[in-house]
């Protein structure tokens, strides 16, 4: 079930997650910019790993999964924003998130939402997926289709990944600081080894960027996990992708990306997925 305050919290996880991406697209090299945000958040975390209490011997595997999971998911991103506006790339990768979630926590998880909140996904995932084809119409490089949906089948995979993670560690907060410092220092490392000094260079030059989107990161994947160790993965994906409506604002407002009366019926769709979720208890 979902409570009133998981849809408040996830909705303002939503408007910062939709944030730090728009930070992460108007950047000439996105994997720096990730690689830098990512080591902002590990510092703000690994003080909090001295108070919570290790993860359990079973829990590890899990965070090791998770880690490849989440390395992939930033090079495909990284990739799709080479590729592609905000407003194109953000909606073509989130199209398919809501019902993949809903179908592998199924799978793997036992986790089935209501019917009610089964319609709201599934009027969610249309609100995107017009989006998602209206961009496809505007004439979308095959290129910028494939990292897209490679994202979106990854965001889908780590979420039950991390949804199973937070259930059998008996501590959210723990899982999510471990997870946290272990996957940036993994990515940043990657990417270390490919730029070498440059990196160092790069996210000394645009450090105020990489604070604010890594704190933005930190707090709406924190939200996120808290969300999923306590409700279904399939309601909690579908309100995390409410940030697809931020990101189309952004795009339009901040970034004078195009705007469309296709890109308000598919936000309008999605504005009424939403309701229909939140409102089913």
């Amino acid at each position: 079930m979902i409570d009133s305050l998981t849809v408040t919290l996830m909705l303002l996880a939503a408007l910062l997650h939709a944030s730090w991406h728009s930070l992460v697209k108007y950047r000439d090299d996105q994997n720096v910019v990730l690689a830098g945000m990512g080591l902002v958040a590990a510092v703000i975390a690994l003080p909090a790993i001295s108070f919570l209490p290790l993860p359990p011997l079973a829990v590890w595997p899990v965070i090791a999964g998770s880690v490849l999971l989440h390395v992939g998911y930033k090079l495909a991103l990284a990739r799709s924003y080479v590729l592609g506006d905000l407003g194109q790339a953000y909606p073509l990768a989130r199209g398919f998130v809501p019902v993949l979630s809903t179908a592998i926590a199924y799978l793997f998880l036992s986790q089935f939402p209501t019917a009610n909140q089964l319609m709201g996904i599934t009027v969610v995932s249309a609100g995107l997926l017009w989006l998602a084809l209206h961009s496809m119409h505007a004439g979308v490089d095959r290129r910028l289709f494939l990292a897209a949906a490679t994202v979106g089948f990854i965001v889908a995979s780590y979420s039950v990944v991390d949804a199973y993670g937070t259930r059998i560690s008996g501590n959210w907060a723990s899982f999510t600081a471990w997870l946290i410092v272990i996957d940036s220092l993994t990515f940043s490392g990657l990417i270390y080894a490919i730029k070498g000094q440059e990196l160092w260079t790069s996210i000394w030059r645009h450090r105020g960027r990489m604070l604010v989107s890594g704190s933005l990161g930190i707090v709406s994947f924190s939200v996120f996990l808290w969300a999923l160790s306590r409700s279904p993965v399939g309601p909690v994906s579908a309100l995390r992708e409410s940030s697809v409506l931020f990101a189309t604002l952004i795009g339009a407002v901040m970034h004078r990306e195009s705007k469309s009366i296709h890109k308000m019926a598919g936000a309008g769709l999605l504005m009424a997925g939403l309701i229909i979720v939140a409102a089913m208890r």
